[in-house]
């Protein structure tokens, strides 16, 4: 199969609510380290190994672009095609968009884009690919995997409502891939009093086939703090190391002020 022109779009703007638990002190998931590397390096890495990827663009929180540059280790430095950041916005819909026009504006040759979540750090090639080679069939595609716990509609109550057939039912994962003209119409035609859950929603939405490939179940999204081993040690390694950078940083501005003042 010839592999298309195509870019990834990875999101990592969001807040980690549920990762950080009502904690004062918050730590994005995807600046800490599992298997050696930070969540980020993890998810972004396996995209670069994929023939015809012309850029990957990271969204992140206003103001946090040097942390994310630092959680994406040698790759802030060393990457071979175009890395670039883009502020997040107040949902992840929102996020999304913001990069798709950064990416209609750049005007790349690609025919789709890839869109991944930031703290989905066990993604393989071999997953892109797959998911990849099925949109070129749909237009769309979502990796998924079938549920296999029993389902069960909860009402307001807190009782049972409905048992629903889980034969039919799958969890979708990502990365999700789709024609990019289409995806772009779709972010920018979205409904804005509506909230969607993932892009497969808003593609949907405008009767755009998507099509599912076999997902992975070790593919699995960061979500709280027990999915990161050792992580309540690295949050405060890195809320050290994070201070002690900042006292670095403005010693040395005030340092270079005072030098320039003498000159």
């Amino acid at each position: 199969m010839a592999i298309p022109n195509f870019c990834a779009i990875i999101t990592a703007a969001g807040s980690s609510s549920r990762f950080n638990n009502g904690s004062e002190v918050s730590v994005k998931k995807e600046y800490l380290k599992i298997n050696d590397h930070t969540v980020l390096y993890n998810s972004v890495a396996p995209f670069l190994s994929i023939p015809n990827i012309k850029a990957i663009i990271i969204t992140t929180p206003k103001d946090s672009k040097k942390e994310c540059l630092v959680a994406l280790e040698e790759l802030g430095e060393r990457c071979p095609i175009p890395l670039i950041f883009c502020d997040g916005g107040e949902s992840r819909q929102e996020s999304v968009k913001n990069a798709l026009t950064m990416l209609k504006n750049l005007d790349l040759p690609i025919e789709y884009v890839a869109i991944h979540d930031g703290a989905r750090c066990f993604v393989t090639p071999e997953l892109i690919i797959r998911t990849l080679a099925t949109a070129k069939v749909y237009g769309g595609c979502a990796p998924a995997v079938p549920v296999t716990s029993s389902i069960k509609e909860i009402n307001q109550n807190g009782s049972i409502a409905k048992h629903l057939d889980r034969k039919t039912i799958y969890t979708v994962q990502t990365p999700q891939v789709f024609h990019f003209p289409e995806i772009f119409f779709a972010h920018q035609e979205a409904k804005e009093d509506k909230v969607y859950t993932d892009d497969t929603e808003i593609y949907s939405d405008f009767d755009l086939g998507v099509g599912v490939c076999v997902g992975e179940t070790k593919n699995i999204k960061i979500t709280y703090l027990d999915d990161i081993p050792n992580a309540k040690e690295q949050i405060k390694e890195y809320l050290a190391a994070k201070d002690q950078g900042e006292k670095k940083y403005f010693k040395d501005k005030e340092f270079r002020s005072y030098m320039n003042k003498i000159r």
